[in-house]
């Protein structure tokens, strides 16, 4: 809104503006117009995702997963709809006003679906999924992205924000257009395939373990606030 836009440009020009994210420097520094932008990713606490599969002995088949708050802008319900043939059941950890609407839609289309709720600490909960999905309209940095890159997750995701900057090289075609069929031919092509899964997933956590360790994160900040 230019409203937003012009208090930023007046309130923030001689302030150091920290941003998580690639696409919100760039919204900083060509929309905002602001002089000084750091750029200081997200991190995770990679030992606690550095959790064994629980196994499948409960259920049958690929899993695919995901963890959000179920609010209109995470777009579960396109996540849903191209669940539609793919052989896999879908868990959904997270609570929200989309939840009732959601499980509907679900049981309309014939797609198995579970509801967790919120999670304390999902991490165990994200080790046993297969495939990782992400439908959101709108993102910057996602930690539930980090969070699954982690724990050595193959994702299919909607390429928004800096979701596919993010992954590791190989998994960046699994970042699709916000479309269904787009994201319903990832999830399809992950599936099927247990190799890639694996490759997939093994270098996801090389980054995370490369570039979002949070104690990389914490140097950054410390370096920030040194200089002041």
């Amino acid at each position: 809104l230019p409203r937003r836009v012009w208090l930023r440009r007046l309130l923030l020009q001689r302030k150091t503006v920290v941003v998580p994210s690639e696409t919100l420097r760039r919204i900083a520094t060509d929309i905002w117009r602001l002089p000084r932008v750091a750029y200081v990713p997200n991190g995770v606490d990679l030992a606690r995702f550095d959790v064994p599969p629980p196994g499948h002995a409960s259920h049958a088949g690929v899993v695919i997963g995901t963890v959000a708050a179920l609010r209109a802008e995470k777009n579960l319900a396109r996540l849903i709809r191209a669940m539609v043939g793919v052989p896999a059941r879908l868990i959904i950890v997270g609570d929200g006003p989309e939840r009732p609407t959601l499980a509907a839609l679900a049981g309309s289309l014939g797609v198995a679906a579970d509801f967790t709720g919120n999670l304390a600490d999902p991490a165990v909960t994200l080790a046993g999924f297969d495939v990782f999905a992400l439908s959101s309209d709108t993102e910057q940095m996602p930690l539930s992205v980090l969070e699954a890159m982690a724990a050595g997750k193959p994702i299919a995701a909607t390429a928004v924000g800096d979701v596919t900057a993010m992954l590791a090289e190989p998994n960046r075609p699994y970042a699709v257009p916000l479309e269904d069929d787009a994201l319903n031919g990832a999830l399809t092509a992950l599936v099927r395939d247990a190799a890639l899964r694996a490759r997939l997933g093994a270098a996801n956590r090389a980054r995370a373990v490369a570039v979002y360790d949070q104690r990389a994160m914490f140097d950054r900040w410390a370096t920030l606030f040194d200089g002041y």
